[in-house]
């Protein structure tokens, strides 16, 4: 079987899987931890278009994890099947940004770039924040200004309760080119732990579109 996991869908796969193991453990009724499984199966197979029969059978494992050590081994199985981010090097920095004519590509080992949901660093000497993320089945890139503060807040990416900062960028008023509007999003201010916490694209997406329409 080839891979056909992207890392987003192995987040949300794998909470799936640890939901339906753990929350068999609040119960004795053998009814109602199989309900939970064959839920968390379908929240799990819902987020694909289409799968084949052995696609479907590795979703349907979920179904037997019964110790942690199940749980351990359908990680690891989840994990050959994963499709690797792209390599982003400064070339497809500087393709993808080319007005930022000094901007490289973030350092990041090749095994941590592979994990990726999305690649995002921040420019704090000119305070901005970089994201390349695949879109509409190629990697886009967007900029903006980015403001940390001070308090924990929920980001809109990965919806988890962090250090977060508002991340703004201008765009141009529909029907007039010489005005602009400011849009953003507070979003983690580590880039990196964001995207190994995302389980769903939805929003980002939703704000590349924003700013690319």
């Amino acid at each position: 079987m080839r891979p056909f996991i992207t890392n987003v869908n192995y987040h949300f796969i794998l909470k799936q899987a640890m939901n339906a193991f753990y929350g068999a453990q609040n119960t004795n009724d053998e009814g109602v931890k199989n309900a939970l499984r064959f839920s968390c199966i379908d929240k799990a197979t819902a987020i694909f278009d289409a799968l084949d029969s052995e696609q479907e059978q590795l979703i349907e494992e979920i179904f037997h994890i019964h110790s942690e050590e199940d749980l351990e081994k359908y990680d690891a199985t989840l994990q050959d099947y994963l499709l690797p981010f792209p390599t982003i090097d400064d070339a497809v920095v500087k393709k993808l940004f080319p007005k930022a004519k000094k901007l490289k590509a973030p350092t990041i080992s090749p095994e941590e770039m592979a994990r990726l949901v999305f690649l995002g660093w921040n420019d704090t000497g000119a305070q901005k924040k970089f994201i390349i993320s695949p879109y509409k089945e190629q990697l886009t890139g967007i900029q903006g200004n980015f403001t940390p503060i001070a308090k924990k807040g929920i980001c809109a990416f990965c919806h988890e309760n962090g250090r977060v900062g508002l991340f703004k960028a201008d765009i141009k008023t529909k029907g007039n080119t010489d005005q602009y509007r400011a849009v953003g999003q507070y979003i983690c201010a580590d880039s990196i732990a964001c995207s190994a916490q995302m389980k769903d694209c939805t929003k980002l997406d939703e704000f590349i579109g924003v700013l690319k329409s």
